[in-house]
């Protein structure tokens, strides 16, 4: 889809759309830090901007192109912008930034927009040293959208990792008792995830300069540049690659989470500020997701092809195993944290059964039907990635806002909901049974698209709805335990106030909507979805 207008109001803006969308909310945090107590109002504002211009931007970009090998890959609104040189080789390498975006990247920028703006508002309780926060959710915003713009490597890095530094701080510094160790934790298993990846970039450079001559950062080939470095890796010795696909796992699979690189995310997110929780399970997760697709698939396919296997089985095993730890917790935040990582595995398997079928010989895959197959599971990986950052937001929110309105977050503690705060139980109903993957919400075409996709390649990847049964189980048993018992009239639990209450009800459109009409976001996937299975990469 691409509307004259949505072209012609992002083309207007200064630095060009994608470089204006950098750079606003990289100057708002520094004015926000001298702002104090009126920098909630200046990342409202800036959020609220960011969130209009994603969506232009998912108007603006044209879907209906099959993307290609040659300039540009069918990139929109690509730029470079040379800052130096590297003398790391001979010729000096152009150290340059490079952006564009396609249907799969300006998803994930308006998904990341919207939990941001969600987080913003469900900020509402923080107070303390508020210029310092702001700043810091702004620059974590930087972050998000250089990670889902960037088309080079060095550039892509430098926004992960700057994704890290302000969510470190938010979670040590707002979070509750002991978020100093969590904070630590993260750090530690986040950063040494990305110094794998870091070191594999490198690798990756050297070798296709001195096998190609060519040395480059770029995914892809800029009008006047070089070749892309898909293309160029794409003759390297089969261990190689796998090497190189081994280390994106690494840094990816720390951030999705798998297991057994998972420990970091409970403890995070008990201890983290709600709004620290929502955007790092809303949006932080997926940057995972996005890197297994973005990198693994486009810069070493075959490699991913023949560790589709291990990764479909890690996949099973961590839905299953997470499925079954979170119906032993009774802190509800740590419950939805072992949700999280159920959901996202979810995401590692569409994007096995896709690495599957790009390795085969396309005759072949076609008349089997793994190629149709392996596009519904890829599409149902990425809309489970922006499903699951609506449908958990709402849940972490809700977590929040009993440990206001009951005084706690303890199962145990908590009784009769329904009767004591109605409009809180709810939205806690709506987002449980979302969830859950009930038909109507947005979960359910996510897993559905996946399971019916997995099967026909892997049909004993059938096991993962089981998964699905144990996580019906314990979110009803849930419901039942805190919303539908008597209420103990000893203990006081007060209604949420419409003004906490407007983020997840906000929330909740995506989630119903896309329940129903899941094209909005499967027909902006699919050409880049067509292209990967294809097994062209840029």
């Amino acid at each position: 889809m691409q509307l004259d207008f949505a072209i012609n109001i992002l083309n207007s803006l200064p630095f060009g759309a994608l470089g204006f969308m950098l750079i606003l909310p990289l100057v708002a945090a520094l004015v926000a830090y001298f702002t104090g107590k009126g920098a909630r109002v200046i990342a409202l504002l800036v959020t609220t901007i960011e969130l209009a211009l994603s969506l232009l931007l998912v108007l603006a970009v044209d879907t209906s192109e099959i993307l290609s090998t040659a300039t540009d890959a069918g990139m929109d609104f690509v730029a470079s912008f040379v800052l130096g040189t590297l003398p790391i080789s001979t010729p000096e390498t152009l150290f340059q930034f490079i952006v564009g975006v396609d249907g799969l990247s300006a998803i994930m920028i308006l998904l990341s927009n919207l939990v941001v703006f969600i987080a913003a508002i469900s900020s509402n309780h923080i107070h303390k040293s508020e210029g310092f926060y702001y700043s810091l959710f702004l620059l974590l915003q930087t972050g998000l959208m250089g990670v889902f713009m960037s088309l080079d490597l060095i550039g892509f890095f430098i926004f992960w990792e700057l994704v890290l530094i302000p969510m470190f701080f938010i979670i040590g510094r707002w979070g509750e008792e002991g978020c100093e160790h969590a904070a630590v934790k993260f750090f530690i298993y986040t950063h040494l995830g990305s110094a794998v990846m870091l070191v594999a970039f490198f690798m990756m450079y050297l070798i296709a300069g001195q096998e190609k001559g060519i040395y480059t950062f770029a995914l892809i080939e800029v009008a006047g540049g070089t070749e892309g470095l898909r293309t160029i890796l794409s003759d390297l010795a089969p261990m190689i690659q796998i090497g190189f696909a081994l280390a994106i796992f690494m840094g990816a699979g720390v951030k999705l989470p798998v297991w057994p690189l998972h420990n970091w995310l409970p403890w995070a997110h008990v201890k983290a500020p709600t709004p620290g929780s929502v955007i790092l399970a809303g949006i932080l997760l997926k940057m995972g997701g996005y890197t297994f697709i973005r990198l693994g698939l486009w810069l070493v396919p075959s490699a991913f092809t023949r560790l589709s296997i291990p990764f479909a089985a890690l996949a099973i095993f961590t839905c299953i195993y997470a499925a079954f730890t979170a119906m032993a917790q009774t802190d509800l935040k740590s419950l939805v944290a072992y949700t999280s990582i159920n959901h996202m595995s979810w995401v590692l398997l569409g994007v096995a059964v896709a690495a599957y079928a790009i390795g085969l010989d396309p005759l072949i895959a076609e008349n089997v039907g793994y190629i149709n197959a392996a596009n519904l599971a890829l599409q149902g990986a990425i809309f489970m990635m922006f499903s699951h950052g609506t449908i958990i937001s709402i849940m972490f929110i809700m977590a929040g806002q009993l440990k206001y309105s009951a005084g706690t977050r303890e199962l145990p503690d908590i009784k009769g909901l329904m009767t004591k705060a109605p409009k809180l139980s709810a939205i806690l109903i709506l987002a449980s049974f979302a969830a859950f993957g009930l038909p109507g919400f947005s979960g359910f075409i996510a897993e559905a698209l996946v399971i019916f996709g997995s099967v026909v390649v892997y049909l004993w990847s059938a096991i993962i709805t089981f998964g699905i049964f144990v996580t019906v189980g314990y979110m009803l048993w849930m419901l039942n335990r805190i919303v539908f018992s008597e209420p103990d009239e000893e203990k006081e639990v007060t209604e949420a106030p419409w003004s906490d209450l407007i983020a997840p009800i906000l929330m909740l459109i995506p989630v119903i909507l896309l329940g129903v009409w899941p094209d909005l976001v499967l027909n902006f996937t699919q050409s880049v979805v067509t292209f990967i299975i294809g097994g062209v990469g840029p």
